[in-house]
C-alpha cells in the first residue's frame, strides 16, 4: 500500500462518523449485538483473583454495589477459568455468578487471533451460556517494520477472527493500550476493523490508557471517531508522577482523583450510543490487579472498590446511562 493511500484510508476510517459510507461493510451489515441499556457496570475478575470460590468472589462483587462481572479465563493464578477447562469449569462457574444477581455478559480470555489456544473452546462454551464478548489483543509494534506493513499483516488475522466469531455471535473487544500497541492512535486499528460487522470485531476502549496517550482531548476525538466500533469500555484513572531520575511516570490511581473526566467520558458514550459492556479495572495499589492474596484488609479493600463504582455510576447517570 502507497503512504498516500494508507493515509487516505485512515482518513475515510477516522471519519465514519459524519461522512456516509459507501460500498463496505459499514452500510451492509447488521448493526452491532449490544447489551440492553441502562448499562451494567461490572468489575474486572483480575481485582478478585485473591477469592476462588465462585459464591465468595459473587458476595465481594454485589457488597462493592456491582452489577456484572468480566471472568477471568486465563491460565493459572491469573484465571478464575483455566482456558483448557473451560467446557467444564466456565458454565458451573457462570452459573454461581448469575445466581447470586449479578450479570455475566464478559469474559478476558488469551485470545489474539483466531488461531490462539482454546479459542473456538472458549467461544463455543462462552456462547451456548448466553455470554456476548470477549476481550481481545494485543499486539505491538515492531519498530523496525513499517506502520503500513504490519497492519497489511494483521487484517487476515482480523477477518478469520471475525468469521469466528460471527460462526458463535460473538463480540471481540480489541483492549486499547497507551505505548507502542497497535491501537493506540485507534485510527491504525480502525481502518482495519472497519471492513467488519462491529458485532463480531471493536475496541475495548480503556479510558484510562487512552487519556494517557492523548490527555489535551485527542483521547475524546478518538473516542468518537471510534463511533459504534467501541464494543466495550474500561475505566481506570491516572495521575503522572516525576521518579528520582527526573522522568515522568504513570500512576495509577482511584477514580475521580487523576487526569480522566469522567462526565465528559459519559457524555461522549451517550453520543456515539454505546450500550455494550462496562467496568471498573481499579488498577492502583489498593485494587489488588493480579493478586493471589490479599493484603490489605478486607474493608479497605471493599470501601475502594465501592467508592470506584459509586463514582462511575455517577458520571454515567449524569448522561442518562445508567
Amino acid at each position: 500500500m502507497q503512504r498516500r493511500q494508507f493515509l487516505e484510508t485512515c482518513a475515510v476510517a477516522a471519519g465514519a462518523l459524519v461522512l456516509p459510507a459507501s460500498g463496505s461493510a459499514a452500510t451492509s451489515t447488521q448493526a452491532p449485538a449490544r447489551a440492553q441499556r441502562p448499562l451494567k457496570i461490572d468489575i474486572y475478575g483480575r481485582h478478585l483473583l485473591w477469592l476462588r470460590n465462585p459464591d465468595e468472589i459473587a458476595a465481594v462483587a454485589k457488597e462493592t454495589g456491582y452489577d456484572g462481572l468480566d471472568i477471568n479465563v486465563r491460565p493459572g493464578s491469573q484465571g478464575h477459568v483455566a482456558p483448557e477447562r473451560v467446557k467444564q469449569e466456565l458454565p458451573p462457574f457462570v452459573a454461581a455468578i448469575r445466581k447470586a444477581g449479578l450479570a455475566v455478559s464478559a469474559i478476558t480470555p488469551p485470545i489474539t487471533d483466531a488461531d490462539s489456544p482454546y479459542a473456538e473452546d472458549i467461544l463455543a462454551t462462552a456462547s451456548s451460556i448466553g455470554i456476548t464478548h470477549y476481550w481481545w489483543g494485543t499486539w505491538r509494534y515492531n519498530t523496525t517494520q513499517s506502520i503500513e506493513s504490519q497492519l497489511e499483516a494483521i487484517k487476515p488475522k482480523v477477518a478469520k477472527l471475525a468469521a469466528l466469531n460471527a460462526k458463535h455471535k460473538m463480540t471481540a473487544m480489541y483492549h486499547t493500550y497507551a505505548g507502542n500497541a497497535v491501537g493506540t492512535p485507534i485510527w491504525d486499528l480502525l481502518s482495519v476493523l472497519k471492513d467488519h460487522d462491529p458485532a463480531q470485531v471493536g475496541f475495548h476502549f480503556d479510558v484510562g490508557h487512552m487519556v494517557r496517550e492523548g490527555a489535551n482531548g485527542l483521547w475524546a476525538l478518538n473516542l468518537r471517531a471510534a463511533g459504534k466500533y467501541v464494543t466495550g469500555v474500561s475505566v481506570k484513572d491516572f495521575v503522572w508522577s516525576k521518579a528520582q531520575d527526573g522522568r515522568w511516570r504513570t500512576e495509577w490511581a482511584p477514580l475521580g482523583e487523576g487526569l480522566v473526566p469522567l462526565d465528559e467520558m459519559a457524555k461522549i458514550l451517550k453520543e456515539i450510543d454505546f450500550s455494550g459492556p462496562i467496568e471498573s479495572q481499579p488498577e492502583y495499589r489498593d485494587g489488588m490487579g493480579g493478586q493471589s492474596t490479599l493484603t490489605i484488609p478486607r474493608e479497605r479493600f471493599v470501601a475502594v472498590l465501592k467508592k470506584d463504582q459509586q463514582l462511575l455510576r455517577a458520571a454515567l447517570a449524569g448522561a442518562g446511562l445508567v
